[in-house]
This record gives structure tokens, C-alpha cells and sequence, in this order.
């Protein structure tokens, strides 16, 4: 569960990064990124977090026990997430500088997917535990967000291909 999203999350921060470094491009068209595909997905994708977020209709007892889940496990949740963070912008940097240097940028991506998959195994650990704390109805309501935000992303690459 958390896995997934954790890709998601990483994947659509990367596409907000690539576009906001490119602003020029969308200002000469005369679009803003809330009129682009890109920012219709993301903007999608919030819209249907905040609503999976409302639908849950965590107790407080819930939001108790995921909330010590999350605080127990803060440092490695920090540790992994600066990581991702560190390695996407060493690739963002080296992809950027002049002069393409192919070995270099393999490597800070090998660098980058360690990095993810470091925290895919965080995020599936934290889900072993938190996933108890939910009730069978309220699993079915994550995997259901978890399919929206899938076959939204699937829609926005099958219309990039076809453009």
C-alpha cells in the first residue's frame, strides 16, 4: 500500500520538478501548470488524497495508533526521504550541466533507485503496521485510491504518446 504510494509520490515529484524547471516553456504557450496535463494530474491526484483522507473516517483511536507508528519510526522516515531527495538532485544537477556524461548519470540513477527501494522497504514495513489499525472496509477505500491515482497516471502517459 504504501509502497505504491511512495512511487507515485516520488514519480510525480520528479514530473513537478522537470516542469517547474521549465516555466519559460508553458509562459510562452500561455498556459499555467494547472492548464497542462502534468498539472491536471497532480492537481488530480491531491483532490482524490484530501477525498480518500475524508472517506477513511479515521477514529480517534485510529489516528492515535498510525500516528505512534509513524512517530516511532520518524528518524528512519527522515533518513530515508532525505536520501531520495539527495540522490534526485545530484541526477537532477549532473543531467543539467553541460556536457553529457553518460557513465556519471547511470550511475547517480542506480544511486537514486537504491535510494527508492530503501524506502519502498520502509514504506512496506510501516504498512504491515498500520494496516491492522484499519478496518477491512477502510483497505478496500486505499486500494481503490490507490487504483484511481494508477489508472490517472496510465491516462496521462497513453495521451503524452498519442501528442
Amino acid at each position: 500500500m504504501h509502497r505504491r504510494t511512495l512511487i507515485v509520490l516520488v514519480l510525480t515529484g520528479a514530473l513537478a520538478a522537470t516542469a517547474a524547471a521549465a516555466p519559460g516553456a508553458a509562459k510562452r504557450h500561455g498556459h499555467r501548470l494547472a492548464e497542462t496535463p502534468l498539472g491536471r494530474l497532480i492537481s488530480g491526484n491531491i483532490g482524490r488524497m484530501l477525498v480518500l483522507r475524508s472517506e477513511l473516517n479515521l477514529t480517534d483511536e485510529q489516528r492515535s495508533k498510525i500516528r505512534e507508528v509513524l512517530v516511532s519510526h520518524k528518524q528512519e522516515i527522515a533518513k530515508r526521504a532525505k536520501a531520495v531527495w539527495e540522490k534526485r538532485n545530484a541526477l537532477r544537477e549532473e543531467v543539467l550541466a553541460s556536457g553529457t556524461d553518460e557513465p556519471k548519470i547511470r550511475s547517480l540513477a542506480g544511486e537514486l533507485t537504491q535510494a527508492v527501494a530503501d524506502a519502498a522497504v520502509l514504506a512496506s514495513k510501516l504498512r504491515d503496521e498500520i494496516a491492522p489499525v484499519l478496518s477491512d472496509e477502510q483497505r478496500e477505500l486505499v486500494k481503490k485510491h490507490l487504483a484511481e491515482c494508477d489508472g490517472a497516471v496510465a491516462k496521462f502517459f497513453e495521451k503524452a504518446v498519442q501528442e
